[in-house]
């Protein structure tokens, strides 16, 4: 079995309204993904919709961005 490469993420805490979290179950059970997939997965939609490319998952972050991280903790 081929080795999976690693990905760069950090647990979040977000509060959801209601009917999105009702929606967003309902998308993970659909698409046989779990939440955090779906949810990354509407963000780097957003983004690319809106001219913002995201590096890959398995791309370690940039410095900066691996600094602002930490410092939101």
């Amino acid at each position: 079995m081929a080795e999976r490469p690693r990905r760069f993420t950090r647990s979040t805490g977000v509060t959801l309204e209601i009917s999105v979290l009702n929606y967003l179950r309902n998308l993970a059970e659909k698409e046989d993904r779990d939440r955090s997939f779906c949810i990354n997965q509407i963000v780097r939609e957003h983004a690319a919709r809106n001219g913002c490319s995201l590096p890959p998952a398995t791309q370690p972050p940039a410095r900066d961005a691996a600094a602002a991280i930490s410092e939101e903790r």
